[in-house]
């Protein structure tokens, strides 16, 4: 009888799956047996969901971080936040960190009228001639600077004529003057008057922020000498709040 001879040929692509097969098989093994901790202990990041990462490890050292707050570094500590503070305030610098602060010396144009006010003629009767009803809170400023362009003007010859221009509070009555401005004109021919008696002056007070949140800040007229022409004119009325 006559022996059957069987030869097995390798098959390249099951000697390969065999090999993927092990190094996965060894791989899975050396993730399962692994410490738990390789390379650091729990506690430096925490052993749950709950526990803050720490600064040292790349975190920041808090569970809860402050609503709109700035990030400041602390060294090896957690987190500073600084919370933004007043409306208005800027991040400043004291020298040592960082604050809110409120931002010093910025001027605000809180109110500007530009145009002509009625005439004030021949009358030696204080009259409001602009006002503004303060519709802010006066503490959001330090204070407030008062500004106007004002026009005198003689018709007479050889008028002697003096002219105050009042920044007040309250409708211009009472004892709230913040400023009383005088300008007297002078004039002895014709051709005085017509060079130099037709004048348009820049007036300004400043006033602290001890204002009521409705005053009215008013600017007045009151020609000292009656019996002769004159016109007094306010040209423009502006309030400026410094921070």
């Amino acid at each position: 009888m006559k022996k059957l001879k069987i030869t097995i040929k390798p098959n390249k692509n099951v000697i390969l799956f065999l090999l993927l097969a092990c190094g996965l098989a060894w791989s899975i093994f050396n993730i399962w047996s692994a410490a738990p901790d390789p390379g650091h202990l729990w506690v430096d990041i925490g052993d749950n969901l709950n526990d803050a990462l720490t600064v040292a490890r790349g975190g920041t050292g808090a569970t809860t971080l402050t609503a709109n707050g700035v990030a400041l570094g602390n060294t090896t500590g957690a987190l500073l936040l600084r919370a933004p503070g007043t409306t208005g305030n800027v991040l400043a610098s004291n020298g040592t960190t960082w604050a809110s602060s409120a931002l010093n010396g910025l001027v605000t144009l809180l109110y500007s009228d530009e145009t002509d006010s009625s005439v004030l003629t021949n009358s030696t009767t204080e009259t409001i001639l602009k006002f503004w009803v303060m519709n802010i809170d006066p503490a959001l400023y330090r204070f407030y600077i008062w500004e106007a362009e004002v026009k005198a003007e003689v018709g007479n010859v050889n008028a002697n004529v003096g002219f105050v221009w009042n920044f007040k509070l309250n409708n211009g009555t009472g004892a709230n003057l913040m400023k009383n401005i005088f300008q007297r004109q002078l004039g002895s021919t014709i051709a005085d008057v017509a060079n130099g008696m037709k004048t348009v002056t820049t007036i300004s007070a400043t006033s602290t922020n001890s204002l009521g949140a409705s005053a009215n800040l008013v600017l007045t007229g009151d020609p000292g000498t009656a019996g002769v022409t004159y016109n007094m004119t306010a040209q423009s009325f502006r309030i400026y709040g410094v921070k």
